[in-house]
């Protein structure tokens, strides 16, 4: 019986792949070489690769499937289009119209995307790797599983972007403005992400081993459980951050500002929290062993439960802050200011 069903299973799947693929409308195809203009047209698998179609008007017109790979789309009107599993490898699609394009499972390896309006696009699953998006509009933008690796990004307005699991290692996005976008999860390791506004951000989970945040603007991002070990937020804004239970060891925090952040269970060990301020954050049960606090203003902070040993608390400012239970085990604790500072129960051998 289970041979009988294979054998079965094996003949469909043979007669399935032995279909043609339904080909695109052959007077489309030559309405579009001949005025530039085929909105709305069925363009299924058509082969348009290397084509100028430079200012092209292909609104809704349906191209899933079609290969585009060198095609020139410069400022084409392609608003709505249906690109899902089109292979744009190299294409040119700079100052392009794609605002609610349906492009889920586009090959866009390399392809030139420069100031191209891709607001609310579906590009669930896309490969980008290596694309030039630099100063492309993708507000609401659906990047869910993308590949945006080695991808350039500078000043790309993704404000609302959902780039949940997405690839962005190594990618630049510098300057970019990512306000309350979605990276649960994503992979940003080695990216490039200095002056960038990531304000209400979501990086719940995301990987940022390695990244460079300096100057970013991170006021009330969530990144519980985020990976931010050697990365460098130097002058970084945290104001209200949520990063209870990230992994910070080793980080440069120099100078960086996290007033009412929630540093809860956070590893900081070694990290650099040189004249950061940490003004009024729960740092309950954070783990800053080995770190570096010279200068740094810890007043109304609290460190209840913290572990403190062989840190170094130089100059620094712990005014009224709550180190009940504290482990300050080797600490250096030289011209720091500690009045109103509650020890109870702490450990300061």
């Amino acid at each position: 019986m289970q041979q009988k069903l294979l054998t079965t299973a094996l003949l469909l799947t043979s007669l399935y792949l032995a279909t043609p693929a339904t080909a695109a409308n052959p007077e489309h195809i030559k309405k579009l070489l001949e005025t530039n203009q085929c909105q709305k047209c069925d363009l299924k698998n058509a082969d348009l690769s290397g084509k100028n179609l430079t200012g092209a008007d292909l609104s809704n017109a349906i191209l899933t499937g079609a290969n585009l790979e060198g095609t020139n789309l410069r400022g084409a009107k392609l608003k709505s289009a249906d690109l899902q599993q089109t292979v744009l490898r190299n294409a040119i699609l700079e100052s392009a119209d794609l605002e609610d394009a349906r492009m889920r499972g586009a090959m866009m390896r390399d392809a030139k995307l420069r100031g191209a309006n891709l607001k609310r696009a579906r590009l669930r699953g896309v490969r980008l790797r290596g694309a030039d998006l630099r100063e492309t509009r993708l507000i609401a933008t659906l990047l869910l599983e993308a590949v945006l690796i080695e991808a350039n990004l500078r000043g790309a307005d993704m404000r609302g972007a959902n780039l949940t699991t997405a690839n962005l290692n190594k990618a630049s996005l510098e300057t970019a403005n990512l306000e309350s976008a979605n990276l649960t999860n994503a992979n940003l390791t080695e990216s490039n992400l200095g002056d960038t506004t990531l304000r209400g951000a979501i990086l719940n989970g995301a990987n940022l081993v390695g990244a460079n945040l300096l100057n970013a603007s991170l006021l009330t991002a969530k990144l519980n459980n985020a990976k931010l070990n050697d990365t460098n937020l130097q002058g970084v804004s945290l104001n209200n951050a949520d990063l209870s239970g990230a992994n910070l060891q080793n980080a440069d925090l120099t100078k960086a500002v996290l007033t009412m952040a929630n540093l809860t269970r956070a590893n900081l060990t070694g990290a650099k929290l040189i004249n950061a301020y940490l003004f009024t954050a729960n740092l309950d049960s954070a783990n800053l062993s080995n770190a570096n606090l010279t200068g740094a203003n810890l007043e109304n902070a609290n460190l209840r439960n913290a572990t403190l040993t062989n840190s170094d608390l130089s100059s620094a400012i712990l005014k009224n802050a709550n180190l009940t239970q504290a482990n300050l085990t080797g600490a250096i604790i030289r011209d720091t200011d500690l009045r109103g500072t509650g020890f109870s129960d702490s450990s300061l051998r």
